[in-house]
């Protein structure tokens, strides 16, 4: 991943799949039924409010997407809805609150890499990115890339799809002199929006099938496994880990 991980994921390309220009009008008319519904219930407390909205509209000539609820509704407690146009996914499962324990073995390592992914990809779909960075050393690019996330939710944009998997590629490995352990693996995706407040979407496809290999470089210290690098495919050609 490495240097794949921004290009691949974050800011590729401009644009939208089919339909979701409309599900984000859909989301500000949503956001708008319902702060007028509010003003309907307390007028008085939301008359200052709707002024210096409609006053902001007027000085912003770019139009903002309020957040609505995915699936045009709040979905009930512990129902989980992913994100769509309409607004972030909801309800999402909570992964571990902090790293396990598991023996230095491949089976301990594969044990910490399902909870780092659970956690990754709850970051993904909430911004909440703070599980997974206690996995990955801060000089990876994918903990840059959980900056980017963070920013993202804090401006009040959300994430559609892009989730991850990853499957094992060939043998699980230990460099005896840096005392590293390596995994080769395929990266899992189909595609991803990032939707920014002001209705800009970032979309990107995994249509390439020659830049999904990728691997993790991991230590082991006092009983708990740690992401310490990222190599994307070009990087392990380069490396001559893997042909061209």
């Amino acid at each position: 991943m490495d240097s794949t991980i921004l290009n691949r994921r974050t800011l590729l390309g401009s644009g939208a799949l089919m339909g979701l220009g409309a599900l984000l009008a859909a989301c500000g008319q949503q956001a708008n039924n319902e702060a007028a519904a509010t003003a309907s219930a307390a007028p008085s407390e939301t008359a200052s409010a709707t002024a210096a909205a409609a006053s902001a509209t007027a000085t912003t000539p770019t139009p903002v997407i309020t957040r609505g609820y995915s699936g045009q509704s709040k979905a009930p407690d512990g129902e989980y809805r992913k994100a769509d146009g309409y607004g972030p996914a909801q309800n999402v499962p909570k992964p571990r609150n902090e790293p396990a324990q598991y023996p230095e073995t491949e089976e301990g390592m594969q044990n910490m890499m399902e909870d780092w992914l659970k956690s990754h990809n709850y970051g993904i779909q909430t911004g909440d990115c703070s599980y997974a960075r206690m996995y990955m050393g801060k000089n990876t690019q994918e903990y840059k890339f959980y900056d980017y996330l963070e920013g993202l939710y804090q401006r009040g944009g959300w994430v559609i799809e892009g989730t991850d998997g990853y499957q094992q590629e060939g043998a699980f490995t230990f460099n005896s002199d840096t005392k590293e352990y390596m995994l080769i693996t395929r990266h899992l995706w189909t595609y991803v929006i990032y939707v920014e407040p002001n209705g800009q979407t970032t979309t990107n496809k995994n249509t390439a099938d020659d830049d999904d290999i990728c691997a993790f470089i991991l230590n082991f210290n006092n009983g708990y496994w740690k992401i310490v690098n990222t190599l994307s495919q070009s990087d392990l050609v380069n490396k001559g880990i893997l042909k061209k």
